[in-house]
């Protein structure tokens, strides 16, 4: 992290009275960067309305209905894009189940939903030769589809399969588009640019700790990730998204995650579950109309223009002018009261000096959380946030004794983590140390035991040479690995008990990890062939529960359970990117919380303060969590979040023995927990 500062860097100083019976005075918490200098680049807009959507089915329903109704332009900018993707889906069919990103946007080029009049679509898409390979997030461009490059080779070719014509929808259409075949729909990409990364992480402190390979990714796979949609920015009604979801097919799903939902696609639709692939996904979008989208539009202008413009269906460049402090009047034209005020946060690292309001927008709104923190990221991994939230309540509760108040009066800081299972081995490492530094260490048990027993052996080397009388006999410990290292600078082993303890004493802080899964309800039919087995296993004379096992015996049967146990829960991928705080304020959007988001890829965040959109959104997600049990209720009462912190707590707790014994859970909620391990460490 960056050698930021909340308190002398991005908030204001203000004086106000204090009262002299009590020693205590009362102002209010400024949420949104605002100070003179950098942050005028990231103006706030107080004349907009918001609104928020969770997960693929919601958000996608709504951008395929803005689209049918453009009428000038609609500019889109993504980390990757996927045609033959479905935004609608009514049916389980084979593909396609509804309207595709391909047949929309080209329908609206085409003028089929303007009575004719084509409207302009520009798209812009990161893609890298090695990156993008590696990702598959532009499926069929540049690419001729498996069945057209096998079908000149037979006589008799066989009818195109439903993946077959998938694929060939998907080549056909980016082999259209770019060929310029229609006029008023352009495509450019960007990649990453190797000299712009480097000058932004050189001022990372965090980058002291990385490893050689993990170096190297940040160099050379950096991404842009933003994601975002305007639509008729010049027009009578103009609106737009920031969005945390891709244009690919695998981030459409509802808000009940089921198990196994066909609507989703075929694994061959999209990326496998490893990767992951098609199992549920969480993740949301923020429809914005009104001043803040000229600060998105802006950002998507500059992107398209600077973006290198090959071949005939590139487009043109687009002129428009943007005075982030005089927007124009047609935004804020048909908006509906109450208003929401909301700032554009970005990591730009191929700006003059590079933007990072991102990473100081995190830095600078946990300073003012006072009763709950809740954070669901696809990534959290990034420790040196965790301590800055530390020092800043250490900085809090200093005021508290300068008040003469004892800690009683504290109010207690709940900090509740939702992300899932990192998706790569080499992520275990950051994401092992950042919950260490919540006090669950123990969640990812073997990460511990590995690097413990590295230090240790390098401790016995170095206290033998110590006792030696002739040290020189004894070759000096090989140096620790930076994944060693960095866990000895942060304190080495930890008891979690301890770990929490001393957060609520210390800090007034309680914390809890969680991931999401949800259930086969279903199992009885879908695993009936290995019940069968298992219960013939049991059922045969060589079956004694007793027996320490054996070949074909108790080992096996166990084994067997375990696999049908372990089958019946499925994780829903967590990839959102949203913190919200105290029912005050949010922020979502395409950065996750670890060091690639905050200083390497580009991405783009909103954020507001409002109230009454912090609060429904916040009961919307912990209900849709908790199966409607622990929304939260008055969160910004202690004894309400205390009741509510315990019950998430205990939910999380039950439910990962649920899935140990294979049993029903009674909610989403599963604690965090995580058996790998990994000498190599990726962020």
């Amino acid at each position: 992290m960056s050698d930021l500062r909340p308190t002398n860097d991005t908030q204001h100083r203000s004086t106000v009275p204090l009262c002299a019976a009590t020693g205590t005075a009362t102002g209010s918490a400024q949420w949104f960067l605002e100070k003179r200098g950098e942050d005028e680049k990231t103006p706030v807009f107080h004349h907009n309305n918001l609104r928020l959507y969770i997960c693929g089915e919601e958000t996608f329903k709504q951008i395929a209905a803005d689209i049918r109704k453009a009428q000038h332009s609609i500019d889109l900018v993504c980390w990757g894009f996927d045609p033959a993707m479905e935004l609608t889906r009514e049916t389980a069919d084979q593909w396609p189940r509804g309207d595709t990103w391909g047949d929309l946007l080209l329908g609206a080029a085409q003028g089929k939903f303007n009575n004719g009049k084509p409207v302009k679509v520009r798209l812009l898409v990161w893609y890298d030769f090695i990156g993008s390979a590696a990702v598959n997030n532009m499926p069929g461009y540049k690419t001729e589809s498996l069945y057209e490059r096998s079908k000149p080779g037979l006589l008799f070719p066989p009818s195109p399969s439903a993946r077959d014509r998938r694929e060939i929808f998907n080549s056909h259409w980016y082999r259209d588009v770019v060929a310029g075949k229609h006029n008023a729909l352009s495509l450019r990409t960007r990649g990453g640019v190797h000299d712009d990364v480097m000058t932004s992480l050189r001022s990372e402190a965090s980058m002291n700790g990385l490893g050689r390979i993990e170096r190297l990714g940040f160099e050379y796979l950096a991404t842009h990730h933003q994601k975002t949609i305007v639509i008729d920015y010049e027009g009578d009604k103009p609106c737009g998204y920031v969005l945390g979801l891709n244009s690919v097919t695998d981030y459409w799903d509802t808000t009940a995650h089921k198990f196994d939902d066909p609507r989703r696609g075929k694994s061959w639709e999209g990326a496998n579950d490893a990767e992951p692939g098609l199992k549920p996904y969480q993740d949301y979008g923020c429809r914005v109309e009104g001043q803040v989208l000229a600060a998105v539009c802006k950002n998507f202008t500059e992107a398209w223009n600077k973006a290198e413009a090959n071949g005939k269906g590139a487009g043109s460049n687009v002129s428009r002018e943007f005075n982030l402090k005089a927007t124009p009047a047609n935004l804020t034209k048909n908006l509906i009261a109450p208003h929401q005020s909301a700032q554009i946060l970005r990591t730009s690292p191929a700006t003059d000096g590079s933007e990072k309001s991102i990473h100081r927008l995190y830095n600078h709104a946990i300073s003012f959380a006072r009763h709950y923190l809740y954070v669901e990221n696809q990534y959290f991994q990034h420790a040196a946030w965790v301590k800055e939230l530390k020092r800043l309540r250490a900085e809090y509760l200093a005021g508290f004794q300068k008040g003469k108040l004892g800690m009683a009066d504290v109010p207690k800081l709940h900090v509740m983590v939702v992300t899932p299972t990192p998706e790569r081995k080499q992520m275990v490492p950051r994401t092992h140390d950042t919950v260490t530094e919540l006090g669950h260490g123990s969640s990812m048990p073997n990460q511990a035991k590995m690097v413990e027993g590295e230090i240790a052996r390098y401790e016995a080397v170095q206290e033998a040479r110590r006792r030696s009388r002739d040290p020189l006999m004894i070759p000096p410990p090989q140096p620790l690995s930076s994944i060693a290292q960095a866990y000895k600078d942060a304190g080495g082993a930890k008891d979690d008990e301890m770990a929490r303890k001393a957060l609520e004493g210390q800090f007034a802080m309680r914390s809890l990890v969680a991931s999401l899964w949800t259930f086969d309800t279903n199992w009885q039919t879908t695993q009936r062939d290995g019940l069968a087995k298992l219960d013939g296993w049991k059922k045969s004379a060589n079956y004694d529960p007793n027996s320490p096992g054996y070949a074909g015996g108790i080992n096996y049967i166990r084994d067997l359970e375990n696999q049908l146990f372990k089958a019946r829960y499925r994780e829903i991928y967590i990839h959102s990117k949203l913190m919200v705080i105290d029912d005050s304020m949010f922020t979502l959007g395409s950065a996750n919380l670890n060091l690639r988001s905050f200083a390497v890829d580009s991405e783009i965040n909103i954020a507001s303060d409002d109230p009454v959109t912090a609060k429904n959104l916040r009961e919307r997600v912990w209900g849709q969590h908790t199966d409607g049990k622990f929304a939260g209720g008055v969160a910004t009462d202690q004894k309400v979040m205390h009741d509510t912190f315990q019950k998430w707590q205990k939910a999380a707790w039950d439910n990962l023995l649920n899935k140990k014994k294979g049993l029903r859970p009674s909610c989403f909620l599963v604690a965090f927990h995580d058996d790998r391990a990994s000498s190599i460490r990726l962020g």
